[in-house]
């Protein structure tokens, strides 16, 4: 029995040995290992960002490779472990990628700005998170070890931890890939904003409004109504963008949302802005209508387009830099097909410049009647590419601006006078008397108009036609529009017709007489009365030259036995064209 025992005693001695020694052995094979695995993970920026990150997930976790990682912290394991974890959920809650193809893979990488073997993964997001290199091993500098716990507060909100500790077991369960209490958390996060945003559109309604409508002016009450929606908007979205990481989501899905909000909140900017330009045009059309030229009214509608276009632009443009995009090399690369974008736009180029050189020029103004080889009407509208005509058959008309700069343009609407010409036909059986009458009987009325130019007019019996006597009338009328200037012509078209039944004469149509001629044998018809030579001879002479019927300067009128001299003064007269 005392062998027995003794043997047993023997054996279990050996067992123990045996297993202290062979574990001895596997952990001294296992710290050899992690010395060669650390000597390679840490070895460059690339390799250390990789350790840190990829042995930290859940099905692969290596605490020892982690930890080496935070060597520079004067703290316990633990305490290092803590703060790699703090790290990491920074980096994945604000959807911050590490691409590592970009990251430096040299393990004697030197920063180029500061010249220090210093590598800095995100430096526009976390400026304070840099790596370095110590004892041939890149790990996160000292700073970035007591920047941590600042960056972690700033991240995550103090309430989201406190509900995180109190959760139960089963609201962190994953159902999806995601955890049953963030699909609570996405429905509140996303109705809090909307009540936000209803919130802030309420009080600039109510409280705003009641604060302008104490003042006189309208600017106020114009610029509130203006930026109430994109105000809203931009307010919601920047609580979207400044809360999302406490979601705790995974990081390919908060890089989504982290680019979706950071645009939306650029587009609200320039939405504000786009609507900023309404307001600026407002008051420049205030100013414009103030002035005689109709042409700057035109001007502003330009001006609202070409900053609406440039605000849009450069909201793309900084969205597009925002996103890490370069723009100025995409500009260069622009330039380089600029040749051929030239060449495409060339009309739209001359249309541009053309318009810059109307309204430089100011040939016309809006409202004017204009004529052109192919167009007649008024100008409605210059716009960037074309003015727009109205046609007297009240049709809009595009006429390319390039054209425009380019064409003789006769200008009917900068007229100071409009001329009025016409020839009025009497009949042959008007009297010299009455021809008289009547031609000094329009002189009278053009005088008495005063709508007509007095300084220059013609009226004159100018022709013998073949079925009438022709009475040239040529004068002037002093109208701001042709609406105006038809209803003047009516006016003095009708004065006429009241002048030729007041003297007696008749306005002749075409007409052909048919004389058949009486035969009485072989002697004509006597046409005419029967005349001496002599007596032929004294008409001549009494229309001579001091003739006692001579009236070279035209028969006069007579009026209670007053000769009457409606003649201008030919001292007084001007031409007119």
């Amino acid at each position: 029995m005392m062998f027995k025992n003794g043997l047993r005693i023997w054996l279990t001695i050996v067992t123990v040995g045996l297993s202290i020694s062979f574990a001895s052995a596997q952990n001294q094979q296992l710290s050899q290992a992690d010395s060669v695995d650390l000597q390679s993970m840490l070895s460059s920026p690339r390799r250390a960002l990789h350790t840190f990150i990829y042995w930290q997930q859940e099905s692969h976790e290596r605490p020892g490779l982690v930890a080496a990682t935070m060597k520079l912290a004067d703290a316990p394991r633990s305490e290092k472990l803590g703060l790699a974890r703090k790290l990491l959920m920074v980096l994945d809650s604000r959807g911050l990628i590490v691409e590592f193809n970009q990251v430096p893979g040299n393990p004697a990488y030197t920063d180029s700005l500061s010249g220090l073997q210093q590598y800095t993964p995100f430096p526009r997001a976390l400026p304070k998170v840099s790596l370095v290199r110590t004892d041939r091993e890149w790990v996160f500098s000292r700073a970035t070890i007591d920047a941590i716990p600042d960056i972690y507060r700033s991240t995550f909100s103090v309430f989201v931890d406190v509900v995180l500790d109190n959760l139960p077991a089963y609201m962190k369960d994953t159902w999806l890939g995601i955890r049953i209490w963030q699909y609570f958390a996405v429905f509140a996060w996303l109705l809090i904003g909307l009540v936000l945003r209803k919130l802030f559109e309420y009080i600039l309604q109510n409280y705003a409004n009641r604060l302008t409508q104490k003042t006189r002016s309208q600017w106020d009450d114009r610029f509130v109504k203006i930026v109430e929606k994109p105000a809203g908007f931009t307010f919601a979205m920047l609580f979207y963008w400044a809360t999302y990481s406490n979601l705790m989501l995974s990081v390919n899905v908060n890089y989504y949302i982290s680019t979706f909000f950071e645009v939306a909140v650029s587009l609200g900017i320039v939405w504000l802005l786009y609507n900023f330009s309404d307001i600026l045009s407002d008051y420049l059309t205030s100013l414009t209508t103030q002035t005689e030229s109709k042409l700057d009214d035109q001007l502003v509608p330009l001006i609202r387009k070409t900053l609406k276009i440039f605000i849009v632009v450069l909201g793309i443009l900084i969205v597009l830099q925002n996103q890490g995009i370069n723009v100025a090399s995409l500009l260069a690369g622009l330039g380089l097909g600029g040749l051929a974008f030239a060449l495409a736009a060339r009309d739209t180029l001359a249309n541009f410049f053309g318009s810059i050189t109307i309204f430089l020029d100011k040939p016309f103004q809006i409202g004017d009647w204009v004529k052109t080889n192919s167009v007649e009407g008024t100008v409605e509208e210059v716009g960037f590419r074309s003015t727009r005509i109205r046609s007297f058959y009240n049709s809009l008309i595009s006429v390319p601006n390039a054209k425009m700069a380019d064409a003789e343009v006769d200008n009917l609407g900068l007229r100071e006078y409009r001329r009025l010409k016409t020839v009025l036909n009497l009949t042959y059986s008007t009297t010299p008397e009455q021809m008289e009458a009547f031609v000094e009987g329009i002189k009278a009325i053009i005088r008495a108009n005063k709508y007509m130019r007095k300084d220059f007019y013609e009226v004159h019996f100018n022709n013998f036609g073949p079925h009438s006597l022709d009475v040239l009338v040529y004068c002037f009328l002093k109208v701001p529009s042709w609406s105006d200037e038809l209803q003047q012509k009516h006016n003095f078209f009708v004065e006429i017709l009241r002048l030729a039944k007041d003297i007696g004469v008749e306005f002749a149509f075409p007409t052909q007489t048919l004389h058949v001629d009486s035969f009485y044998g072989e002697q004509p018809r006597q046409v005419g009365e029967r005349h001496s030579e002599e007596e032929l001879a004294g008409s001549v002479y009494a229309f001579g030259p001091n003739g006692e019927k001579s009236r070279p300067e035209g028969p006069k009128l007579h009026h209670d036995g007053h000769e009457v001299d409606f003649s201008v003064n030919a001292d007084t007269k001007t031409r007119g064209s």
